[in-house]
């Protein structure tokens, strides 16, 4: 079992998770805008007093976006300054995933589906990835991406599987109205869901187990959109 912190602040919602030992104690509280001021006052409270460097961790673990601008910038500075003061790797996972996983762990769904899981962009647009659902197997259908609800359609690995449920999930059903009538779009507490970090923790060991975790200067949030600008930590040059 690994030691692991994980953070999330890419939705309204501040949402912490810390395993130590095998015991997960868990932070998730929708505060919007409040990020910054409260996150680093929260793991202190998640750690019950206990210095972050006495705990052993073997990573951080950080929700790398899509979502809101300023709360990916949030959780990649957090992870990124704790990965380089801890000497411990980094492991960026994708909002959209976690969100999914959120979804899974709240609701027993064993048949198959392709769940398209969303974010309200804020501009007429949402962020969405296509998963494919089975049992505990899980796979994106292609990379996020952010698009208006009426030219969503069903990527070819979606379409390749057959004649499966499209569930929708997350805030972006803000646009349901706009979306495919023959998707199931469900009730108002799919549109409310927002990604939980206990849910990055099984994900993000798996990955350390394979190795692939990030150094604190590779630490890089997915905006999806391109034009919004982040600095790895050699691109911000000496640190004073």
């Amino acid at each position: 079992m690994k030691n692991l912190l994980a953070i999330d602040t890419a939705t309204d919602a501040l949402s912490l998770a810390l395993q130590v030992d095998g015991a997960l104690v868990a932070q998730h509280r929708v505060m919007p805008r409040r990020h910054q001021q409260l996150l680093f006052s929260a793991i202190d409270e998640l750690c019950a007093g206990r210095p972050l460097g006495s705990l052993g961790l073997d990573a951080v673990v950080y929700g790398k976006g899509p979502g809101s601008f300023t709360g990916l910038r949030i959780a990649a500075s957090a992870a990124q300054g704790l990965a380089y003061s801890l000497g411990i790797p980094a492991i960026g996972l994708s909002t959209l995933e976690t969100q999914l996983r959120t979804y899974l762990r709240h609701n027993n769904t064993a048949s198959p589906a392709i769940y398209l899981s969303t974010i309200d962009a804020r501009i007429d647009q949402l962020y969405a990835t296509f998963f494919h659902v089975d049992g505990t197997h899980l796979a994106a259908l292609g990379a996020p991406v952010i698009v208006a609800a009426a030219d969503l359609e069903l990527p070819p690995e979606a379409v390749s599987l057959g004649d499966l449920p499209v569930r929708v999930i997350g805030s972006g059903l803000a646009y349901r109205s706009a979306m495919p009538g023959d998707w199931e779009l469900g009730p108002d507490a799919w549109a409310q869901l927002l990604p939980e970090a206990q849910d990055m923790l099984a994900p993000a060991a798996q990955r350390l187990a394979r190795g692939e975790v990030e150094q604190a200067g590779q630490v890089l949030p997915d905006y999806v959109q391109q034009k919004v600008g982040w600095k790895t930590l050699a691109e911000q040059g000496k640190r004073a």
